[in-house]
């Protein structure tokens, strides 16, 4: 079920009043760049992607259907502008790139090292485990939005998730049997 203020927002841009590409942005803009941020790891590619993002919704805002999945359609959105930007402007190792999981780490030294390790772990996934892991796992989004913006059937979508924890449950658990990886612990 929809929440009722993307209802509002997705009624009002319908209707072009800019209340509703405000409300729109207010209430997802911080979840979409947190989610370039994490798959560009640069500031500035996000912020330009967002930019992107929110400009294709001033321009499609009123062809949206009034019960569209208003975060879907935004990360679908982005998520396509981002992988535009890397054929364009990027070698085949930025799909490859770490991303981080969290923006600000816990007080819990043991808990920063283990936030450390998933990092590293992530960064060692392609692009397409860790986008699936992050749209849902992260950023929340249901698996049936998740399917739909990449194109799969729920059953797909399932699968690449499971196959997706399964091989960051792999790296993480190679990196730690690593020794660099364990000196690097022990020093911390």
């Amino acid at each position: 079920m929809a929440d009722p203020a993307d209802i509002e927002a997705l009624a009002l841009l319908r209707r072009r009043d800019p209340r509703g590409f405000e409300l729109a942005y207010r209430r997802h803009a911080a979840s979409v760049r947190g989610f370039l941020r994490r798959m560009t790891r640069n500031d500035d590619h996000a912020d330009d992607l967002l930019q992107i993002t929110f400009l294709r919704l001033a321009e499609r805002g009123p062809e949206l259907r009034a019960d569209s999945d208003l975060p879907a359609w935004l990360f679908t959105v982005a998520r396509n502008a981002c992988y535009d930007q890397m054929r364009v402007t990027s070698s085949s190792t930025a799909h490859d790139e770490a991303l981080e999981v969290l923006t600000s780490p816990p007080p819990d030294v043991e808990a920063r090292l283990l936030l450390g390790d998933v990092e590293h772990a992530l960064s060692r996934l392609k692009a397409e485990d860790r986008e699936i892991l992050l749209l849902v796992s992260i950023e929340g989004l249901s698996h049936e939005a998740v399917s739909k913006m990449l194109g799969l059937q729920s059953a797909a979508t399932r699968q690449r998730l499971a196959r997706a924890r399964s091989r960051l449950l792999a790296a993480l658990d190679k990196q730690l049997k690593e020794p660099a990886t364990l000196q690097k612990r022990t020093l911390a």
